[in-house]
């Protein structure tokens, strides 16, 4: 499958393309699908917004896909070793076979995958998300963590690809400010040995979040939609929590639960750990 190669910005008069057998529209398109997402280690990232945003965070886009018609430059770039991306300009019924979205807006750049490096902390908080199959949740989680200072993000193999589109779309650029992995074995290990506290998020939970110390290094759990967390990271975490509902209310959706607890650990650590008993992470 060929790929696209960097090139200087094409001229505004170039040929507009019209063909699906075009071989680079062939490989946009392809990276519609999970598998070759992987295997060729590269995305789609849709609308000027996005697309500037993931520029703005250093990344390199490999191409620029414009729907004919459509006026977009890239923001200025101070640092010339970053050679502008190949541009592509498409008919616009061609574009809205590209683009994932309902009312595309005219704009998508192929990235690849990010390798955002963790920022070395003395106190870490690592988000695992277990089994999580909605890519709006987890996109939405990806944009939540990196608001709230979370060190990385590690997704278990049973949950929706982080590239998906629509997660990208929910994300807003946190794919590019974030790191997210995989979560494999030797991870778990790792964060067995540096974080002595490991919480599991659950409905069901009769500790309330609020009544952990999250300063500590830290790693929250959050579970699948339907089933909650597996038996693997149950047995790996130290503590179940819950979030105190009112009467009637059943449970938050993965998302929402997330955020709350999320931020609640990055209020503890922008003050400090201040008052009230706090339940001390089990051995």
């Amino acid at each position: 499958m060929p790929k696209p190669t960097s090139a200087e910005a094409a001229p505004d008069d170039q040929p507009v393309i019209r063909s699906l057998t075009n071989s680079t529209i062939k490989y946009v398109r392809s990276l519609q699908r999970r598998r070759t997402r992987w295997q060729e280690r590269a995305f789609v990232v849709e609308g000027p917004r996005g697309v500037a945003d993931a520029f703005a965070a250093g990344a390199n886009p490999t191409l620029l896909v414009v729907r004919e018609g459509t006026t977009f430059d890239l923001p200025e770039n101070p640092d010339r070793s970053r050679r502008a991306p190949r541009r592509l300009v498409v008919a616009g019924p061609l574009f809205d076979v590209l683009a994932d979205t309902v009312s595309p807006q005219g704009v998508l750049a192929v990235f690849p995958f990010p390798d955002v490096p963790a920022t070395p902390a003395s106190a870490p908080l690592h988000l695992v998300l277990d089994r999580l199959r909605d890519p709006g949740n987890v996109g939405t989680l990806l944009r939540t963590a990196a608001g709230a200072g979370v060190t990385a993000v590690h997704l278990s193999p049973e949950s929706v690809d982080p590239f998906n589109p629509k997660t990208v779309r929910a994300a807003m650029g946190a794919h590019f400010r974030l790191p997210i992995r995989p979560l494999a074995d030797e991870d778990i290990d790792n964060l067995r040995e540096t974080c002595p506290l490991r919480v599991v998020a659950d409905a069901a939970g009769s500790l309330p979040y609020d009544a952990l110390d999250w300063t500590q290094p830290a790693v929250l759990i959050l579970g699948s939609e339907a089933h909650g967390a597996s038996n693997t990271t149950r047995h790996f975490a130290t503590q179940t929590v819950g979030i105190p509902l009112a009467s009637g209310v059943e449970s938050l959706n993965a998302a929402v639960a997330g955020a709350v607890i999320l931020f609640e650990a990055a209020r503890q650590r922008r003050r400090g750990h201040q008052g009230g008993a706090r339940a001390p992470a089990a051995s």
